[in-house]
């Protein structure tokens, strides 16, 4: 009978453990299964679908402030967020966008992402519905951007007109497994797709643009240091090679991002040499692969270190110049890397400058740079891509949930961007809410200026906005404070200083 007890037990033990391990469901047991249903639209208005997982709630935020930002400028425009915020987290956030003096509204809805309901599921019930949406707004990584362009573009038939899709922040050029299988992400879903932040081949075009005209950050054999080695060769021995600035250049392999603003780099750096600006005859290029970016917040793996062993060594051999790393990783990573360098090579602050795109937030150095990565251990100057100002802090932005000031306004002024001109393409001078996606995709082409190429990709050369964070010594030669100063490039090509901050000093 014990032996009977015993089989019982182990039975009820290991049944439960085999069915979740097998992935079985038991009718009449566990949560019911989430199902994705789109609100019904108001006749005679109209809707645009925000695709995003259930924890963008901050995303969330800063998107409804954009929109209040772009009303500012629009003294038309009637933005309406009492519905944005709802206690409830099944319930669906509506920001509702309307014209004064027009009947029809624009109604911008948070339709969540998560386990059980994913963007195909939610592109199928949109296009089952009686009318489509507008647009679908998504793509806040690439990966994500990818999934949505591919169920938008497997979905064929609609009530009504397929809608745009609107990218918010990915910023991947290529996607793909491999280099027979990659296309440009606006071609996935095509003719339909408009991406409002810059791609990682116009970060690395801007960023190695802007250090190119900075006589004090372009990578550089210091000439008074050449000619008195030159000078300094006496006679029956041979003159000093004239060498060549060098130019270290980082990938993480595993991290998609890392692959692609690599490649964009190395394309932009060729091409500017090209065109005569940071010229063949004035760089080596030494390329570092790392084959995992998976490490300690602070501590590097060991490939980081041994790459970082590398860099120091090379500098501190090479003749004096100024070489340039180009770093593209996300900010735990490059932390790691670039303090591996520092402990091998304090003394860095004229022998090399850090490049990088958007994966270092500015957030990492502001919001979070007395804890994250303190702003004045950094000796080498560090120059960053933004999407937008991140510094325009006012009297008229106001974050919706009390954020301080020390957060980046980046995000804040991106989506605002974005909403002025999706508030040109939806509302014309004369009539009401546009009622069809095609008039919408045509206006939002035949915008003037252009806001777009012909392919839908941003278009770039103006607008674009880069950061730089200079070490400022103490007179004792201690690393001390960090001055961050924001710069835009305008039509003529030309960088303009936006502000800039002086951060604290290093704690001991």
């Amino acid at each position: 009978m014990n032996r009977f007890r015993w089989v019982i037990l182990v039975a009820l033990i290991c049944l439960p453990v085999a069915f979740l391990a097998l992935d079985w469901r038991i009718p009449g047991f566990g949560a019911p299964t989430s199902v994705a249903r789109p609100l019904r639209v108001p006749d005679g208005d109209q809707e645009m679908a925000w695709l995003h997982t259930t924890t963008s709630g901050s995303t969330w935020e800063r998107f409804v402030a954009g929109w209040v930002r772009a009303q500012a400028t629009r003294p038309e425009l009637e933005v309406d967020g009492s519905n944005a915020f709802l206690d409830s987290t099944t319930a669906v956030p509506e920001l509702i966008v309307g014209w004064k003096g027009r009947e029809s509204r624009l109604r911008i809805r948070w339709y969540k992402l998560h386990n059980d309901i994913t963007a195909g599921d939610w592109v199928k019930a949109l296009a089952a519905r009686d009318r489509p949406p507008l647009a679908v707004i998504g793509g806040g990584s690439s990966d994500r951007a990818v999934d949505l362009a591919r169920a938008l573009d497997a979905q064929k038939h609609w009530n009504g007109d397929r809608p745009a899709l609107f990218i918010t922040t990915a910023t991947a050029d290529d996607v793909g497994e491999n280099s027979r299988e990659k296309s440009r992400l606006v071609d996935l879903y095509d003719d339909r797709t408009f991406r409002f932040c810059f791609t990682n081949r116009q970060m690395a075009d801007a960023v190695l643009d802007f250090v190119d005209k900075a006589l004090d950050l372009r990578p550089e054999v210091f000439e008074l240091e050449a000619l008195r080695g030159i000078a300094g060769a006496g006679a029956g021995h041979p003159k000093p090679q004239r060498h060549q600035p060098h130019v270290f250049s980082v990938q993480w392999n595993d991290d998609p991002y890392s692959s692609d603003l690599h490649e964009q780099f190395q394309r932009a750096l060729l091409s500017q040499t090209e065109a005569g600006g940071v010229r063949q005859t004035a760089f080596q290029l030494s390329r570092l692969d790392i084959p995992f970016s998976v490490g300690g917040f602070l501590k590097p793996n060991l490939n980081e270190q041994e790459t970082a062993k590398f860099i120091a060594g090379q500098i501190r051999t090479l003749p004096a110049q100024r070489s340039m790393l180009i770093l593209p990783a996300a900010t735990q990573p490059a932390r790691r890397l670039l303090q591996a360098i520092v402990e091998r090579s304090p003394r860095l602050s004229r022998r090399l400058v850090v490049v990088t795109g958007d994966g270092i937030p500015v957030n990492a150095l502001l919001r979070d740079g007395d804890f994250a990565w303190r702003a004045g251990a950094l000796p080498v100057p560090l120059v960053l891509f933004t999407h937008n100002d991140p510094i325009a802090w006012d009297d008229g932005i106001r974050w919706p949930r009390g954020a301080g000031d020390s957060n980046s306004t980046e995000e804040l002024m991106h989506f605002a961007e974005m909403a002025r001109v999706i508030v040109d393409g939806c509302f014309p001078t004369a009539g009401g809410l546009v009622e069809r996606s095609d008039d919408l995709i045509a206006r939002l082409h035949a915008r003037r200026p252009a806001f777009f190429d012909p392919n839908g990709d941003r278009l770039g050369g103006t607008g674009e906005h880069v950061v730089t964070l200079l070490p400022r010594d103490d007179a004792d030669g201690a690393r001390g404070s960090a001055q961050l100063s924001v710069w835009r490039r305008d039509a003529t090509g030309a960088w303009k200083g936006v502000g800039r901050l002086n951060l604290g000093a290093t704690k001991p």
